[in-house]
C-alpha cells in the first residue's frame, strides 16, 4: 500500500494561502456525512482564495462517503489528509486478509461505504477500489509556519520526528502529553471524538472542541482536537461537524444532518 508522509506541494499551496491572509479550514472527521459537510462548507462562506483542509476519515459509517470523495476530489481547494479508515479501506480492498476485510466491512462501517457506491455489488466494489488511486495521495502530516495537522496526533514518549505512520493515523495519545510536543507549532488532530475523552482519563469538554491546558511560548494552546464526533450514535451524543479557521481562530459546528443510528464500538 501506498503512504505518503508529506507533500510539499500540499503544504506549499496552504502556507502561501494563510501568508496572504486567506482562510484555511480546518475539517474534523466527516465519516460519510456529505449532505453535514456540505452544509458547513456554505457557513465557511469561502471567498475564491480561501482553502480547506480534511483531518481524514472522509469514509465509513456514515450513509455517503462516495459523496464525500467526489466533494474533495472535484475542489482544487479542498484537501485531506490520510486517516486510518483509508489505510483500513485499502487494506481491506487490495490485501488477502480476510480478517481485515470482515473488520472493514462488518465492524468499522466498510459496507456503508460500498453501498454508497454506485452500480450492482460488483461494480460498488470495483468504484471503491477506484477511490484508491485518489486517497493514496493523502498525506499522513502536514507542516506549516505555525500549525502542525495530523489525523490520530502522535505518541508523547518520543520525540516527533520518531513518530511513524501507524502512530500519526492510530494513536490516542496526544491528549496525554504534558508538554508541547512542538514548541513552535500548534497541532490539530482528528481521529478521537471529543464525547469520548473520558474513556481516556481526559475530561470531555461540555461543547465546542477540546484544547489542551499546555500552551506554547506565544500563548496558544499546544493542541487543538476537532473530531467532535459526527457519527456517534443518538442526539444526546450530541454528534457534530466541526471546522476552525487556522487564519482567524473561528470555528463553525453544524450538527449532523444524517440520520445515524448504530453504536459506535471501534474507531
Amino acid at each position: 500500500m501506498i503512504s505518503i508522509h508529506r507533500d510539499n506541494s500540499v503544504e506549499k499551496s496552504l502556507q502561501n494561502c494563510l501568508d496572504k491572509e486567506n482562510s484555511v479550514w480546518a475539517v474534523g472527521d466527516i465519516h460519510g456525512c456529505n449532505e453535514t459537510f456540505n452544509s458547513l462548507i456554505e457557513s465557511m462562506k469561502l471567498k475564491q482564495n480561501d482553502k480547506i483542509i480534511c483531518m481524514g476519515d472522509l469514509v465509513d459509517r456514515g450513509p455517503n462517503s462516495h459523496g464525500v470523495l467526489k466533494t474533495v476530489f472535484s475542489n482544487k481547494n479542498i484537501y485531506s489528509l490520510k486517516g486510518n479508515h483509508e489505510q483500513i479501506m485499502d487494506e481491506a480492498l487490495t490485501g488477502d486478509n480476510k480478517n481485515i476485510t470482515d473488520f472493514w466491512i462488518h465492524k468499522i462501517g466498510g459496507l456503508q461505504t460500498l453501498e454508497s457506491m454506485p452500480g450492482s455489488k460488483t461494480e460498488k466494489l470495483q468504484r471503491a477500489k477506484k477511490w484508491l488511486k485518489f486517497t493514496r495521495t493523502f498525506p499522513s502530516e502536514i507542516v506549516l509556519k505555525k500549525f502542525r495537522l495530523v489525523h490520530a496526533g502522535f505518541r508523547e514518549d518520543i520525540p516527533i520526528s520518531k513518530n511513524t505512520e501507524k502512530d500519526r493515523l492510530r494513536s490516542r495519545r496526544i491528549f496525554l502529553t504534558d508538554v508541547p510536543l512542538d514548541p513552535k507549532r500548534q497541532i490539530i488532530v482528528g481521529h478521537t471524538p471529543v464525547q469520548l475523552l473520558d474513556d481516556y482519563g481526559v475530561n470531555s469538554p461540555n461543547q465546542g472542541i477540546w484544547k489542551s491546558k499546555i500552551f506554547l511560548s506565544d500563548g496558544r494552546h499546544a493542541i487543538k482536537m476537532i473530531d467532535t464526533g459526527v457519527i456517534l450514535a443518538g442526539r444526546n451524543q450530541n454528534p457534530k461537524l466541526t471546522a476552525i479557521n487556522l487564519l482567524s481562530g473561528q470555528i463553525i459546528q453544524i450538527p449532523r444532518i444524517e440520520q445515524y443510528k448504530e453504536d459506535i464500538t471501534t474507531m
